[in-house]
């Protein structure tokens, strides 16, 4: 199914509310200062009817398409999602207005799920959390915030995934559509997770953490755990494990990521190997499939040596940062085929 396709009226309409802009080409491109980066020039063009925005000086913080390596030019509902730091959703709800409905920019829905939101029980959050940001306990959410910091996540994160606590203990809501569908928590003390009780009839495996914030029909990044996925932030999502089930290709294939899926699980053993069953299933559903595995570096910490194996902690262990460890993900994409799998299976024995 095809998704509905704004109108240039509406293109216009936000970019005129919003920027200082000029036009070129009798008004078929607009330009604006990037704001992302302190431009004075009106280096970033937007076209109306295309859709699409590009910064002639370099797409840098947009992201890498893992089917040409190269980077990409952003669409420009992409574009509204990074500048208001929100979901796909919401920056639909923004260029549209209140009063139209955007149902028909959205995949809809599989029957399973219309199905599951009649007969079970709705999610909702541990009695108790709050968001962190805005917290009435100033107090224990900064010791929160600054561990989160400590993990690579900026407030602007905190913000933009909507993160809870209950005392010290951070909650991770699930989003779908704009509505909760699963959570999972951590204490901050002891390491100690928590998940819905089992009566409400989901578990982790039936959803992907950040589903929300991903733009349909383009690409998509898949981490194990949600650290890794707030490490390389953009069109990622977090399975919760290391393979994927039937109910999470289900959501991929909502998500409709025709430039292809790039798997980046744990470098270990149990990661490795995803990579055969995930490939299978998601070259089952016609989906292009490439990996890419976090470096081996050592480090030492806290007198303890090891060997870094999720991309969370090549932040963490190895001190990288943001930018060095997606130039690290960019430039370790490979397509998965015959002479891929054949290497891989040697690392598995190694």
């Amino acid at each position: 199914m095809r998704y509905k396709k704004l109108s240039d009226k509406k293109i216009i309409a936000w970019i005129e509310q919003n920027f200082e802009y000029k036009t070129r080409r009798d008004g078929e491109e607009y330009l604006i200062n990037n704001p992302f980066d302190g431009d004075t020039g009106f280096h970033f063009n937007i076209s109306p009817d295309k859709g699409i925005c590009n910064d002639w000086r370099g797409n840098e913080w947009v992201g890498v398409n893992p089917k040409t390596g190269k980077r990409n030019k952003c669409s420009f509902l992409k574009f509204v999602q990074l500048y208001l730091n929100c979901s796909y959703t919401n920056a639909l709800r923004a260029v549209l207005g209140a009063t139209e409905d955007i149902g028909s920019y959205l995949r809809p829905r599989s029957q399973d799920d219309d199905v599951k939101s009649k007969e079970e029980p709705s999610v909702c959050l541990p009695d108790g959390s709050e968001r962190l940001t805005g917290s009435k306990d100033a107090k224990v959410a900064k010791i929160i915030v600054n561990w989160l910091a400590q993990r690579g996540l900026s407030e602007e994160d905190i913000k933009l995934y909507d993160i809870h606590h209950r005392g010290l203990e951070v909650v991770w809501p699930y989003y779908e559509y704009d509505e909760l569908v699963y959570w999972q928590s951590r204490s901050r003390i002891n390491k100690m997770f928590m998940f819905p009780d089992s009566s409400v009839g989901v578990s982790k495996g039936d959803f992907l953490y950040g589903f929300d914030l991903i733009e349909p029909a383009s690409y998509l990044t898949i981490t194990e755990a949600i650290f890794d996925a707030h490490t390389l932030g953009d069109q990622t999502v977090a399975s919760g494990g290391a393979a994927l089930t039937k109910n999470q290709i289900k959501k991929i294939r909502l998500l409709g990521p025709k430039d292809g899926v790039v798997l980046a699980p744990d470098n270990d053993k149990a990661g490795i190997k995803s990579i055969f069953s995930n490939y299978k299933l998601l070259n089952g559903n016609n989906l292009k499939v490439y990996y890419s595995l976090p470096p081996e570096i050592k480090f030492t910490k806290n007198g303890e040596k090891g060997v870094a194996k999720d991309w969370n902690e090549l932040h963490t262990h190895v001190g990288m940062n943001h930018r060095e460890i997606l130039q690290s993900f960019e430039n370790n994409i490979k397509a998965i085929n015959q002479r891929e799998l054949v290497r891989l299976r040697s690392e598995v024995s190694r």
